[in-house]
């Protein structure tokens, strides 16, 4: 989600107002079939709340999204390159969200243009050569520039607006509550319309994911797929506020997106698989939408633009993705350049122990807010850079940073977070330790552990003593 303030995402609040006349709700159809899968090694998994790696260790990502929304829709033709990934694993990112356009891979129904999927692939490549996992995103926004968006996220031909006037178009995001054509264009593909080659649109979505999964399957570094970027009710988006829409994300959303992962599945049966609730949830409202199949390595991808004293956006995922046993990650936060937001914003994605994933204003959309290059110190905000735990051998139990003293704090339990057995002797804790924020390098004081990383590392490196059960970390400036 693109907004370019707080003050647009009010909208959320107002929305029950403007009274659109809405046809009957959403039907659904059945899940595509399986084809065989390709091999897997080394990707990511988690225990319940967390992130894993291949050992055992607890693994937290501090990201960025990387979606070119002009034409041809890769971050290579934007501008990104090598020089852009060295400086996001130098800052300390380890993740991307890594943005790809139905429109793109799929031009024609059921013509695939695999040059473009190529051109995803690469950019995942080279930022796993800097550490980078990529969350692969099919991104969209406001669906299509016939009805109001200001891209072709999704496709012309999967489009039916059914002579519904485009007017009133205010602009993104503004357009999703005033748009006749925008919902009806929703509404159809909640009803999974044909296509002009009488498939049903949602049945041409699911196999273009598989076609796209197909070729990432056998890449470790990537951490998963999300399946669709902040899907919009439609005409029911009056009933989602202020207290959710159960009846959409279960009854609709989620058996939609259950085809994706059951087509995903058929290429790929190792990686994640992160489904998203209604983009309402973005204001604030209660996520409903459950793990759509039950696949044990699934994720819940959501977004914090809530607004008011009461940041609820985290507890709401975090909550959500707990109760099915799932992962939870904050994919996309920010749209600004106000420090003091971003870092309360951080601070309360740190006390929550969540990982997150940074939407910069450079790949804003809004009406007098072109895109600007995707290139690597655009995706970022001096004031989200910050000391966290990229790997814990064990549980985490908190962490914090403290700006005005410059002091990270790390407490955790020596103990796996999948089985609550101890790791093995010489399991490495690793915290990265930006160089912006420790110039002149830091002191440690450690109890439980012991440091084994060279003085001044940016990687501070620990590991447990014999019988500790947990370990206290502080670090501070000399």
């Amino acid at each position: 989600m693109t907004v370019i303030s707080s003050a647009a995402r009010c909208l959320g609040a107002a929305v029950l107002v403007l009274g659109l006349t809405a046809p009957a709700s959403a039907a659904t159809a059945p899940t595509a079939a399986r084809t065989e899968p390709a091999a897997q090694a080394g990707a990511l998994g988690h225990a319940g709340r967390w992130l894993t790696d291949d050992q055992g260790r607890v693994v937290t990502v501090h990201g960025v999204n990387l979606v070119d929304k002009k034409p041809p829709y890769f971050p290579a033709a934007g501008g990104f390159g090598e020089q852009d990934a060295r400086f996001l694993a130098e800052n300390g990112f380890n993740a991307v969200r890594l943005g790809f356009a139905w429109s793109a891979v799929e031009p024609q129904p059921g013509v695939y243009d695999d040059a473009y999927v190529e051109q995803i692939r690469r950019t995942q490549q080279l930022l796993a050569r800097y550490g980078i996992l990529s969350l692969v995103d099919s991104h969209q926004d406001a669906f299509n520039e016939s009805v109001g968006a200001s891209w072709n996220g999704f496709p012309d031909w999967a489009t039916f607006a059914d002579g519904y006037p485009v007017q009133p178009n205010p602009g993104f995001p503004q357009v999703y509550f005033t748009s006749p054509a925008q919902n009806q264009t929703w509404a159809n593909f909640w009803h999974d319309h044909a296509a002009p080659d009488g498939v049903g649109v949602q049945e041409h979505y699911a196999a273009m994911w598989a076609h796209v999964a197909q070729r990432f399957a056998d890449q470790p570094s990537v951490l998963g797929y999300d399946l669709i970027n902040e899907p919009w009710p439609g005409w029911d988006y009056p009933t989602c506020f202020p207290d959710g829409c159960p009846a959409f994300e279960r009854g609709v959303l989620a058996p939609f997106e259950a085809k994706a992962m059951e087509a995903i599945r058929g290429v790929d049966r190792r990686h994640l698989l992160f489904y998203e609730p209604s983009l309402t949830n973005d204001f604030g409202t209660p996520d409903f939408v459950p793990n759509p199949t039950g696949d044990p390595d699934a994720g819940l991808s959501f977004h914090d633009y809530c607004f008011g004293p009461v940041d609820t956006c985290v507890t709401n995922g975090l909550e959500r993705a707990a109760a099915d046993g799932a992962v939870g990650v904050v994919t996309e936060f920010g749209a600004t350049t106000d420090a003091a937001r971003l870092t309360r914003l951080t601070d309360r994605f740190d006390e929550n122990t969540a990982s997150w994933m940074f939407w910069s204003l450079a790949q804003d959309q809004t009406p007098g807010h072109p895109q600007e290059p995707p290139t690597g110190p655009n995706l970022m905000d001096p004031a989200i850079v910050r000391p966290y735990p990229q790997a814990v051998a064990g549980t985490p139990q908190q962490w914090r940073y403290d700006a005005t003293t410059g002091t990270f704090t790390l407490g955790y339990s020596t103990r796996r977070a999948d089985s609550g057995a101890p790791f093995a002797a010489g399991a490495r804790t690793e915290v990265f330790l930006p160089q912006s924020l420790f110039p002149d390098g830091y002191r440690v004081e450690s109890r439980g552990a012991t440091v084994v990383s060279a003085p001044g590392a940016r990687l501070l490196q620990l590991t447990a003593d014999p019988g500790q059960d947990t370990v206290q970390v502080t670090v501070t400036r000399p």
